[in-house]
């Protein structure tokens, strides 16, 4: 899995497009896995629904954890920019 992108510190609105897209190609490549998974998964021997549902839960956390981050990150930034304007005048 590529995580670059998802530790790069937030900038401009092009920064904030690139972290879209790399959290939609961490989730393009999470539901290629996981198709895979299941595809080839044994007939006979299935994964345990336990552990398969586990990593859906974990998946959807980091998820939520990735979005929680980039809201954190831009409030920080518009106060930082809001600081820096109220400075000004």
């Amino acid at each position: 899995m590529n995580i670059q992108g998802l530790n790069s510190t937030a900038g401009t609105g092009s920064t904030n497009a690139s972290k879209s897209s790399s959290a939609q190609e961490t989730n393009d490549m999470f539901l290629k896995l996981l198709t895979a998974q299941l595809k080839f998964q044994d007939p006979i021997d299935p994964v345990d629904p336990n552990q398969f549902v586990g990593q859906l839960v974990q998946f959807n956390t980091l998820d939520q954890l990735i979005q929680i981050r980039e809201l954190v990150q831009d409030a920080l930034q518009n106060s930082g920019s809001a600081a820096t304007t109220s400075k000004g005048v």
